[in-house]
């Protein structure tokens, strides 16, 4: 795909042009006016937007969706988006190359060549840049800076036709310019020299004389020196040369290379190299700044040097290096840096300037108007970097930092992560041998998953390999395994502590003491909140220390979660380091009350943003929060936070927090069923459940197990704990606790799909119990069962008299108790006949399932919707619906769903005539159906089948 801005915008695909509507186009234009650059949301919003709407971030959303769409590969990146092109895609990009091919070559003197690569780069230029594109006013400075490199570029291209004689051409062309830009004294005197030599004396003294008057009119003052001293020549008809081309001067130190040597056996990291060699091929006003940032290990200063190598031959004049921070990670004076680079580069130590400043202004003295690539390993800050920043464009800078350095004007920022499982995987074999690797793939995998796939500690890993041929991959694995792995990952000078340890040191105290809280809970990212809970302070006091963190590559913040909050995110090695810490430096009663504060936090946030669920299966606590109708904030407060929930409750629960933990597992369950998460249920359930065995609290214990065994039930597997129901029910009644036995009874009526009318005995029996108790969420759970077994057993009018009995009293309860009795009712109707009145309470199920984004629900209605719409023949419709709720089948994995998909293609191909397609979707049907746990569905379609075999013979 091509592109052009260098005028109206334009894409084309193998020649064909790319329609976009306007907005699109307009973003489109600013990624083009910024090729190959960060570009953050809030950068995007004011270059698109004089005024933002409220709207602005969902529209830019839709606006980088529909150039996807087109096949535009916007990328995203930390901190914002990007679009990577090259000069043969972009004119812009082509036009920069050639000009700087151009100067290039008029500075070695041939004109000629200088003269057709000048040409073909101004060439380029159709009109303004994205001239037919609504920018906001924050562009315009973008678009004056290029089109002040294009004069530049013509006044280039003019003296380099003087040079070669081409007067009367330049004549024509000056004569226009000077006319719309008459103020400009470089275009009249090159005019007038254009003139002149053309032996147009008189014509060029009669330029000089409108020069004149446009300035002094205009501006009141008198020609420049220049332009006098041009006149002057003429009227003396002294001999004038044309302006000389730029000579090359050679430096007294001539291609200095001071970087490291490269790494023999460098291998992966394909995408990132190109990526930063592209971004260190720029031109332009000004320098170019890379920044490559990552945490301890990842492989910065590897990747760094690497491509450093790559691109030395496009900075002849020299290579410089110099590491930012001491051995003990502590940051260097960046004076003393200055003085380092000024001994390279040929200055006395006698002659070194004392203050930084000076140093400064000497390096850049030293190395102006040359082509220096300055590469900076491991800078503290911006304020280290910026005295080593060249002055003059056409050298650049290559930065390697632990954290983000987004003060640096005018930088090209590139976070670095772990590289992917094959980079890794080559990683290892190319240090431990390939063939060693491929001996054992599942121990090597199981080494690159225990180093977190970085770089460092990979390079350690296959270090100890070598260094110990004897052994199997299967041993360094369990070793990993079964220690801290960091005590594992050490060879010869390569230490993962001891890297660890040195940014670690170099931390403030509160920063170290925020280090060591992260390390307390094993999640994968955490808000600021979850730090604030762990240290008993306010967000506001751990922003600083976070920060600082950040700024060590300790942690990363360059993603906002589902609630638009920052995460803080830590390699799994890093937060086992963290983890040791915490354990080492935390007193007992320090990390006790620490992970209280947590958990009790955790808690209260997560009963509070979970009101529009109905609350857990078992007894309710007090103080829980009435149910609120669906709360989008609450639950992408929920799906953000869940993995810490989560990690928070099985932490307190193995730490003995008892209480707490099962306190936070009971207010969580609710989301974690609703949106399907059950493996996270089950197991966090499950661990709370063990330490309140283990700590003989049997209440908390009873209400844990009720709740996993309806996790079960929920996601069809109430076969499995019908034993579990029962033991519970046993107990409950041993131990006189009406209210938990009323749930148990009510799971034993769930696990009874064999015996329908015990089922339904037991379930009202239940109902019975929760009315007597006062406990309205049990009482609308037990009827949900009673028109499900009434449904199952025929009794259709029966259980649409129950929901509607169900739905009068679930007002202000959980909208998800509403969803299933409509639904509910919806198919009591549809097997009665009132086929339209089921369509509306499908429709308004669907409704409240889409606004407490609970898929189960949705895909469940679906199924019964398209089957109503089948039955009043709009059969298209109907198979469209299914497409869509297949779909949803597939993703969440629920083959009982794509087997109920089957059963209503067959419904709907015998509606339409045609048994033996209806046969074969039954069959399929059958065929993904589990007998044990889905009795009655599997009974339905062998009837089905039974059918359909009878009506074809």
């Amino acid at each position: 795909m091509d592109f052009a801005v260098l005028g109206p915008v334009r894409a084309a695909d193998a020649g064909q042009p790319i329609r976009l509507a306007s907005k699109a186009r307009t973003v489109l234009g600013v990624f083009l006016l910024h090729p190959n650059t960060v570009l953050s949301r809030d950068r995007l919003i004011a270059s698109v937007w004089d005024d933002p709407p409220r709207s602005a971030l969902p529209n830019l959303q839709t606006y980088l969706t529909a150039l996807r769409r087109v096949a535009i590969e916007v990328e995203t990146v930390p901190y914002g988006y990007r679009l990577c092109l090259g000069p043969d895609r972009l004119d812009l990009l082509a036009f920069d190359e050639a000009v700087r091919q151009a100067r290039l070559e008029a500075a070695r003197g041939d004109a000629a060549a200088a003269n057709r690569l000048f040409a073909r780069a101004l060439a380029l230029w159709r009109g303004r840049p994205a001239e037919d594109v609504p920018l906001a006013a924050a562009m315009q400075a973008r678009v004056a800076e290029l089109e002040e490199r294009r004069e530049n570029a013509r006044l280039g291209w003019i003296d380099v036709r003087l040079r070669l004689g081409l007067h009367d051409e330049l004549v024509g062309e000056l004569t226009p310019l000077v006319e719309a830009a008459p103020l400009n004294e470089r275009l009249w005197h090159r005019l007038m020299l254009a003139l002149h030599r053309a032996g147009r004396r008189a014509e060029a003294l009669e330029a000089y004389r409108r020069a004149r008057s446009a300035l002094v009119a205009e501006l009141g003052v008198e020609p420049s020196q220049e332009l006098r001293g041009l006149q002057a020549a003429i009227l003396d008809d002294a001999p004038v040369p044309a302006p000389a081309l730029e000579t090359v001067w050679e430096p007294a130190w001539t291609g200095i290379c001071l970087l490291p040597a490269d790494i023999a056996d460098f291998s992966g990291r394909e995408g990132e190299t190109r990526d930063l060699a592209a971004a260190l091929d720029g031109t332009g006003t000004a320098p170019v700044i890379v920044t490559v940032s990552g945490p301890p290990g990842v492989g910065k200063s590897t990747l760094a040097v690497h491509v450093a190598h790559l691109v030395r031959k496009r900075y002849p004049d020299g290579q410089l290096f110099v590491r930012l921070c001491d051995a003990s990670a502590s940051p260097r004076d960046p004076s003393d840096a200055l003085a380092e680079l000024l001994r390279a580069l040929g200055v006395d130590s006698a002659g070194m300037p004392s203050f930084v400043g000076e140093r400064a202004a000497m390096y850049r003295a030293k190395i102006a108007d040359r082509a220096v690539l300055v590469l900076l390993d491991d800078a503290a800050g911006e304020a280290q970097v910026e005295p080593l920043i060249p002055g003059t464009p056409g050298s650049a800078v290559l930065v390697t930092s632990r954290g983000p350095l987004p003060a640096l004007p005018g930088a090209i920022a590139y976070p670095l992560d772990v590289p992917p499982p094959a980079d890794a995987r080559d990683l290892l074999a190319g240090v431990a041998g390939a063939s060693r690797v491929a001996s054992d793939p599942e121990s090597a995998e199981a080494i690159i998953g225990a180093c977190g796939r970085l770089p460092l500690a990979l390079r350690i890993a296959g270090a100890r390999l070598v260094t110990r041929p004897a052994w199997p991959l299967a041993e360094l694995a369990r070793r990993l395994a079964d220690a801290s792995a960091l005590n594992e990952l050490r060879a010869g000078h390569l230490d993962v502590r001891a890297t660890f340890e040195a940014s670690y040191a170099a931390l403030s105290a509160p920063a170290r003491h925020a280090f060591r809280l992260l390390g307390s809970v094993a999640a994968d990212g955490v808000a600021a909140w979850t730090v604030a809970a762990l240290a008993g302070t306010s967000t506001h006091e751990v922003d600083g220390p976070l920060e600082e963190l950040a700024a060590a590559g300790l942690v990363t913040a360059g993603d906002a979660d589902a609630a638009a909050e920052p995460r803080y995110r830590m390699h799994d090695l890093l937060r086992g380091f963290a983890a040791e810490l915490f354990a080492a430096e935390e007193s007992g009663r320090s990390r006790a009350a620490a992970l209280r504060r947590v958990t009790a936090t955790a808690r209260d946030h997560a009963a509070a943003a979970a009101r529009e669920l109905p609350l857990a299966f078992a007894p309710p606590p007090p103080g829980v929060p009435d149910r609120t109708p669906p709360c989008p904030e609450g639950g992408a407060w929920l799906a953000a936070e869940r993995a810490v929930l989560v990690a928070v409750a099985e932490t307190a629960a193995r730490a003995g927090l008892v209480r707490e933990a099962a306190e936070l597992a009971y207010a969580l369950a609710p989301f974690l069923i609703v949106r399907g998460f059950h493996d996270d249920a089950v197991r966090v359930l499950g661990t709370a459940a063990d330490a309140a065995a283990a700590a003989g609290d049997v209440t908390a214990e009873t209400h844990l197990r009720l709740v996993r065994a309806d996790v079960e039930v929920d996601r069809v597997r109430a076969r499995g704990v019908a034993g579990e129901f029962r033991r519970l029910l046993d107990r409950c009644s041993r131990d006189g606790d009406r209210h938990a036995a009323a749930y148990a009874l009510l799971g034993v009526a769930a696990t009874l799909e064999t015996d329908l009318g015990a089922a339904l005995a037991a379930a009202t029996q239940a109902a019975g119990r929760f009315d007597a108790l006062g406990d309205s969420h049990g009482l609308l759970s037990a009827w949900t069962e009673i028109a499900a077994v009434q449904f199952y057993l025929g009794r259709h009018d029966d259980a649409a008299a129950t929901c509607r009995r169900a739905l009068a009293h679930a007002e202000g309860h959980s909208a998800v108790h509403r969803a299933r009795f409509l639904r509910t009712l919806g198919i009591a109707r549809y097997e009665t006949g009132h086929v339209e009145e089921a369509i509306g309470h499908y429709r308004a199920c669907l409704d409240l399932c889409r606004d407490l984004r609970w898929a189960t629900g949705e895909r469940l209605t679906l199924r019964r919707l398209a089957q109503a719409e089948a039955a009043l023949g709009r059969h298209d419709t109907a198979i469209g619906i299914l497409a869509r709720c297949a779909e949803m089948y597939v993703n969440a994995g629920d083959t009982q769903g794509e087997a109920l998909i089957a059963y209503t293609l067959g419904e709907i191909s015998r509606w339409r005539g045609d048994e033996r397609a209806a046969l074969a979707h039954f069959t399929a049907c059958l065929h993904r159906l589990d007998p044990l746990n889905e009795h009655i569905w599997s009974a339905r379609t062998r009837d089905q089948i039974a059918r359909s075999r009878a009506a074809l013979g």
